[in-house]
């Protein structure tokens, strides 16, 4: 037996395993539908937190319905998601009265929410593996 022999040496190395690359299309793809799905979720937030702050200004000002709300409990503010808007509803007696204090358009929320829920498929569409083609038996 010879001196390297009866040494352990490193182990074997193995052929390097090929890693599968995901191809280019499906990066570009999954960059267009991750960033569709930030733009929308930016144009819900911006729509959406406008009508917030556009009532809590309209709630300082001369708004009388608005300014009913903290003493009397027959008025409420509700935000209503679709269309985004701050409905101030007072009971007057002979049935509810209802004010648009802010509003967004319509047009931006379901916009935002296409792009949202599209850019969120996509996504999911572009981190699923490929399919395989199916095989005939035969």
């Amino acid at each position: 037996m010879t001196a390297s022999a009866a040494r352990p040496g490193p182990p074997l190395a193995t052929a390097p395993t090929r890693r599968r690359t995901r191809s280019r299309r499906r990066a570009l793809a999954l960059l267009a539908a991750s960033g569709l799905a930030l733009v929308g979720i930016a144009m819900l937030a911006v729509a959406w937190l406008g009508v917030g702050v556009r009532a809590m200004q309209a709630a300082s000002g001369d708004q009388p319905c608005l300014a009913a709300a903290d003493d009397d409990a027959d008025v409420r503010v509700r935000f209503d998601l679709l269309p985004a808007r701050a409905v101030c509803a007072r009971d007057t007696g002979a049935g509810w009265e209802e004010v648009v204090v802010a509003t967004s358009p319509t047009g931006v929320v379901v916009g935002g929410l296409v792009l949202a829920v599209g850019g969120v498929a996509g996504t999911v569409a572009a981190l699923l593996p490929p399919r395989s083609p199916r095989r005939t038996g035969g």
